[in-house]
């Protein structure tokens, strides 16, 4: 992030088509989803780990500003710092459905002050699959150096403050590890943008460097267009000495009721237990019970 975000945003120019991919918020073509946009469904609800680059004050090491619908305000962000990354959890699991699934706002003055980073998603807190990028940016970007939108793709933090970069699953090779209808965690990893880190054709990634104080990428929100939620999938059902063991999928950003009724019909809370912030499976103990029968059941709260 550059201090003087504030004092540009009504300048950003509208730059002219130059690469092969889609351009700025604003030009014919863009990809760039505006923050009131009314696809959005929920937005990220918090985070699940995060560590720092270097180069970002204590002042800008604010996870909860990256939490909750965009505002638009370029001071409402969590700096990564140079190399830094962060795992965002969500009310619901994203899923994959027509067209982009979720999108990723920073924090940029300008169509073309633009510092990037890697998207990552996993089903499982385990494995992370990272979109596909390209960049085709020429040479060293010094600290207010400028990035042509269309000479880059596959990125966090192509649009500028208040637009979105949408990511689409279906962009993702298939694999057994990740469950496409069932993203719980989404990470972004701040590129430090001197050429040493390749995109995925093994060509060099420029950005502005260095940046200093406020250094890496600045995210200012993740939000959902397409959700998850279907029926709870529950793993496990067994008697143990201690009683009853509940084992079934959760997601981290979620808070479930812990359920049970010896009727069907009448049903009391035993628990409401947060889902597993590290992972995707949640387990809950009951108490011991001298009843013939009773039954239990998982209920996902409304967020």
């Amino acid at each position: 992030m550059n201090a003087l975000a504030c004092l540009f945003l009504a300048t950003a120019p509208i730059i002219a088509l130059a690469g092969p991919y889609s351009g700025a918020a604003g030009t014919t073509g863009s990809e760039a989803i505006a923050m009131g946009d009314s696809r959005f469904l929920g937005w990220a609800s918090g985070h699940s780990a995060l560590t720092y680059g270097s180069d970002v004050d204590s002042t800008w090491r604010t996870p909860a500003k990256a939490t909750g619908p965009a505002t638009g305000d370029s001071f409402d962000i969590v700096c990564l710092g140079n190399g830094g990354r962060i795992t965002l959890i969500f009310p619901l699991p994203v899923c994959d459905g027509d067209g982009p699934d979720f999108a990723v706002f920073e924090n940029a003055f300008s169509n073309t002050f633009l510092e990037l980073a890697f998207v990552e998603v996993s089903s499982d807190g385990e494995n992370f699959h990272r979109f596909p990028t390209a960049s085709l940016t020429a040479s060293l970007v010094g600290a207010f150096g400028t990035v042509d939108p269309t000479q880059i793709d596959g990125f966090a933090g192509k649009h500028r403050l208040g637009y979105g970069t949408p990511f689409d699953l279906a962009d993702l090779p298939d694999d057994p590890t990740l469950d496409k209808q069932s993203i719980r965690f989404i990470r972004i990893v701040d590129i430090i943008g001197d050429g040493k880190t390749k995109d995925s054709s093994n060509r060099p990634i420029y950005d502005p460097t260095p940046t200093v104080g406020s250094g890496g990428f600045d995210l200012e929100a993740v939000g959902i267009l397409h959700a998850n939620d279907g029926p709870i999938a529950t793993l496990d059902l067994a008697k143990i000495e201690d009683g009853i063991r509940l084992h079934w999928e959760s997601n981290p950003g979620s808070t479930y009721q812990v359920e049970t009724s010896s009727t069907l019909v009448d049903w009391e809370i035993a628990e409401t237990i947060a889902g597993s912030p590290t992972g995707s499976l949640t387990e809950w103990i009951s108490p011991p019970t001298t009843e013939t029968h009773r039954y239990w059941r998982i209920v996902r709260l409304t967020q």
